[in-house]
């Protein structure tokens, strides 16, 4: 595989000299037009006061070498499990074989199912993390009360990460999983009709990629996407990117610094994938029903308020709800009344519809 040494290459200096720069906003002119470009924003939409007593607990320096990113991945690893010690879930370990590997998941479901033996709603799950970290765990607590109330079954997958590998075989890792899940349906119970696919910030990004490629394969359909917080573009350079390039909880500099390690010198350029990174999509037709949320106060605002937008352009119905006041991942804080609002209505939605597919 073509992919450079990460613990060799400087990772703030790789970002720096290899994606687009921050103030190279532009307005989609093309090559002799005249086009606008953003300068450095002069504001930022405020915090609500409730998160930003935690968006602090949010902020992460960019790590400097692999050892620092190992480093970070191992504490994730310790931390995220303290968020399953519920007694009505049921968590249990699959070997899922793709291509000429294997990758680990868990399914969660409910201890106690209402009928054992009805079908029921099925939801293929990606982690967050920036595609650099994170694990089955990360973020799946906000499927949770989904899984109660209609007995559903979340399966969750250990994507391989990058820079270990590239971006392209991180996406067909998704899709591989896809394939072999639609494959056995039965061995988990689940209702075709109520089959989805979900993700949280770059396990969005992949959970939008996973679908393209099944639509353009003609691979598994599935009856909705899910996109929370959704990582979709490498360019890095939204207004939204530009406000929050750096300072509190996940800044653009992170983001950059993720692309990187997915891509390496691809990244921002000409020609990635839009498998990879789905804001490079110019074709968003015959795809599912998507529920989209962001925050005010993150990234990924922009390209996941145009992502929606192409969506409606391309006939597909979207729900877009960003939430004034939020960082990114705000909704974690589930204390706070923001974030609990977010996870309800969240919820509400996927009971909602997960119901009218029966």
């Amino acid at each position: 595989m073509n992919w450079p040494q990460y613990s060799n290459v400087d990772s703030l200096a790789f970002v720096t000299n290899h994606l687009p720069k921050p103030h190279s906003y532009h307005n989609g002119a093309k090559k002799g037009e005249s086009h606008r470009a953003w300068g450095p924003p002069t504001y930022t939409p405020p915090y609500d006061p409730e998160i930003m007593t935690v968006v602090d607990t949010q902020h992460r320096p960019v790590p400097k070498s692999f050892d620092e990113l190992k480093e970070i991945r191992n504490r994730e690893e310790d931390c995220s499990k303290e968020f399953f010690d519920d007694p009505d879930l049921a968590i249990n370990d699959h070997i899922i074989p793709i291509s000429e590997t294997f990758l680990t998941a868990i399914s969660l479901s409910h201890r106690q199912p209402s009928d054992a033996g009805r079908p029921r709603p099925g939801i293929l799950f990606f982690h967050g993390g920036g595609r650099v970290m994170g694990n089955v765990f990360t973020g799946l607590n906000s499927l949770t009360d989904a899984v109660k109330e209609l007995d559903a079954v979340v399966i969750s997958v250990n994507y391989r990460l990058s820079p270990d590998y590239h971006g392209t075989e991180v996406v067909e890792d998704c899709y591989g999983s896809l394939v072999w899940l639609s494959q056995n349906l039965d061995l988990f119970r689940i209702n075709p009709k109520q089959f989805m696919i979900a993700g949280v910030s770059a396990g969005a990004g992949l959970a939008a990629g996973t679908i393209l490629i099944a639509r353009d394969r003609k691979g598994p359909q599935v009856c909705a996407q899910l996109l929370m917080c959704p990582m979709l573009d490498d360019r890095c350079n939204s207004l939204s990117c530009l406000q929050f390039e750096n300072g509190r909880g996940f800044y653009t500099t992170w983001d950059r610094y993720a692309w990187s390690c997915v891509l390496g010198r691809e990244a921002g350029k000409e020609g990635v994938s839009p498998y990879v990174a789905p804001a490079r999509a110019t074709d968003l037709s015959r795809l599912p029903i998507a529920y989209i949320d962001a925050a005010s106060g993150e990234p990924f605002r922009d390209e996941d308020i145009a992502y929606a937008t192409k969506l409606w352009e391309c006939g597909v119905q979207a729900h877009l709800h960003i939430w004034g006041g939020g960082c990114h991942g705000f909704d974690l804080f589930y204390k706070s009344g923001l974030g609990r609002q977010a996870c309800e209505t969240r919820t509400k939605w996927l009971i909602k519809f997960l119901r009218s597919q029966e």
